[in-house]
């Protein structure tokens, strides 16, 4: 968008993809309307152009960032409870810990160990078990 100049016509499909804030969103958009550069959604039938259309742009920039905030919000509820949870002891059924399930277990670690032993490289047993190769080096650093 830096380089778009007088007579450009820069292309949006959603006035939510913008940005975080309304404020930068707003910014943007005005920047590049006082460098003669047409801005124009492809899914939402408004014309920067016209107050009307800026304005609406305007309300639908706010309620995406409210949207944005309101998302946060629930994340770090939805976290706190289950640090709650798992510090009295009653994590929800199934889960033993929080987070990202391991992608080695012990089976896996095994047999990561047996294939390096055996003369495999690591990247070489890293491809056999299907994981990255910095996550097999991980892996055997751990245990």
């Amino acid at each position: 968008m830096a380089t778009a100049k007088a007579g450009d016509i820069v292309k949006f499909w959603k006035s939510d993809r913008w940005g975080r804030s309304a404020a930068h969103v707003l910014t943007t958009v005005n920047d590049l309307r006082d460098r003669g550069v047409k801005v124009v959604s492809l899914t939402e039938n408004f014309d920067l152009d016209t107050k009307e259309g800026r304005f609406m742009f305007a309300v639908l920039a706010a309620a995406a960032e409210y949207e944005l905030e309101l998302r946060a919000e629930r994340q770090a509820e939805g976290i706190a409870a289950a640090k709650r949870r798992q510090a009295e002891g009653r994590m929800l059924p199934g889960k033993k810990h929080m987070g990202r399930p391991r992608v080695v277990g012990p089976a896996e670690l095994e047999t990561l160990r047996r294939l390096v032993d055996d003369g495999k490289s690591v990247t070489e047993a890293a491809r056999t078990l299907k994981i990255s190769r910095s996550t097999a080096y991980a892996a055997l650093a751990q245990r």
